[in-house]
Formats: C-alpha cells, structure tokens, sequence
C-alpha cells in the first residue's frame, strides 16, 4: 500500500517539477497521498514488531530483516524531516520555489531534493528487501550497499537539483 503510494506521488511530483507549476489542488493531493503513506508505515512497523516477537532468536539473526528495519527507520526519519520542511515549501509558490536565485530557498530546494531522493531509494530498498526469500550478503554488506546507494543518491539528487534550478522559465 505504502509503497505504491510513494511510486505515485514521486511521478506526480516529477510531473510537477517538469511543468514548474503546482496548484492548490494538486498539493493537497501530495498531502493526501502523505498521509496514506504515513498510515502504510504505521502497519510496516506494527506487523515488523509482530514478525519479530513472533521469533526472537530467527529475526535477531536475519540480516535482511534487520536491514529492512533499519530502512524503514530511515523512512520514518526523512519522513519527519520532510514533514518539517513541507510547511515551508507550502509557503512559496511552487514556481519561485524551483526558480528562485535566494539562498534561502535554494537551501530549502537542496534539502527538499536530498531528502526526496532518500525517500525514493529507502522504499525501493525496502520493497526489495521484501520480496526477496533469503539474504544475499551479511547485514554489513547490506548496510555498505544501502548506504553507498544513499550517497549516490543524494549527490544525483543535488545534480538533478541544479539542473531544474537554471531552466528558463518560459511565460
């Protein structure tokens, strides 16, 4: 449920960002679609608990349930952090925002991209975690790998970030 949600709101968003407009209508979307997701992570969490309860000394020792874990802790994290910084987004029309040359919105811009890109790459990372039937490697590898990902994501997000930022705007 929650990922799906996610897939749907990054391409909506992406729609957003390529045609540098956002209405009222289409932000409350993105608020609706936020709190499915929030709701989908509370079920996460609740049935990780349960799982876990449910064999202590298996899933202690699971390398791919504990990294999945500790993803979806990452979600919920960045999730807050983009929870906070949305109120501030929500503040500037959403043209000036993506276009905008002040150092406070391009600081806003930065993280809003870098925390969008974990986002993306956290619910990937943890879908496929799930469907996966064993570990492939060691929680440390997993966690390298997850991380290394992380990394590469952030610095194409801030790429990707800049790029958005220089295009004209055609009135």
């Amino acid at each position: 449920m929650s990922f799906g949600t996610v897939m749907i709101a990054d391409v909506f968003f992406l729609k957003l960002l390529k045609n540098l407009n956002a209405t009222k209508i289409e932000i409350n979307i993105l608020r609706a679609f936020s709190k499915i997701i929030w709701f989908g992570l509370l079920v996460i969490v609740s049935a990780g608990i349960f799982l876990f309860l449910s064999d202590i000394d298996k899933y202690s020792q699971s390398a791919k349930f504990l990294t999945k874990m500790l993803v979806v802790f990452v979600i919920i994290i960045n999730g807050l952090f983009l929870h906070f910084i949305s109120p501030k987004l929500s503040s500037i029309p959403f043209r000036e925002l993506m276009t905008s040359s002040d150092e406070n919105i391009k600081e806003v811009r930065r993280l809003f991209f870098a925390f969008g890109s974990i986002s993306s790459l956290s619910w990937w990372s943890a879908f496929i975690l799930g469907i996966m039937k064993t570990s492939p490697a060691p929680f440390q590898i997993l966690l390298t790998i997850y991380l290394i990902v992380l990394f590469t994501g952030m610095l194409i997000s801030q790429v990707f970030e800049r790029i958005i930022s220089r295009r004209k705007i055609s009135n």
